[in-house]
């Protein structure tokens, strides 16, 4: 079924479904599951980058806080992409429920961890390096992007 609809230039477009061949629809999930780890290299990267420059600058503490902050985002991350890889095996994909649900959850035991983290270890530990930790594991995705040329997956 054909629909005619106007975009916002005013131009007629027909909007027609896409119809994927096994083996392309083979390719987009592998190309999704390549971008999905190239993500989390990049952001276990960082994240051990990080920490090195403080094992470098601050000792052995700061780096440890570093790599406790960066865990408390990774170690949900890393659950998170697994369950995307599963699904992207499946016939019907990884959905929009899979996203919502699986990003709530990895937010909640993030928040979890850094809790437990603030709870048990809070006298050993050097909080700017947990801090810095935490930021360079949430923002590893820009270094994908930026050594990627803006093409995760395609790049790999």
């Amino acid at each position: 079924m054909c629909v005619l609809v106007t975009n916002m230039f005013n131009e007629n477009v027909v909007n027609v479904p896409v119809s994927l061949t096994e083996e392309e629809k083979n390719k987009v999930a592998s190309r999704g599951r390549r971008g999905l780890l190239s993500i989390l290299f990049w952001q276990i990267a960082v994240s051990m980058f990080v920490a090195g420059m403080f094992f470098l600058f601050s000792g052995q503490t700061a780096a440890f806080s570093a790599i406790a902050g960066s865990g408390c985002y990774l170690l949900p991350n890393v659950l998170f992409v697994l369950r995307l890889m599963i699904a992207t095996t499946k016939p019907g994909g990884a959905g929009t429920g899979v996203l919502l649900v699986g990003n709530v959850v990895k937010i909640l035991v993030a928040s979890g961890l850094l809790w437990m983290l603030a709870d048990m270890g809070s006298s050993n530990l050097d909080w700017f390096a947990v801090l810095v930790g935490l930021i360079a594991a949430l923002k590893g995705f820009w270094v994908a992007l930026l050594f990627s040329g803006g093409r995760i997956g395609k790049s790999l």
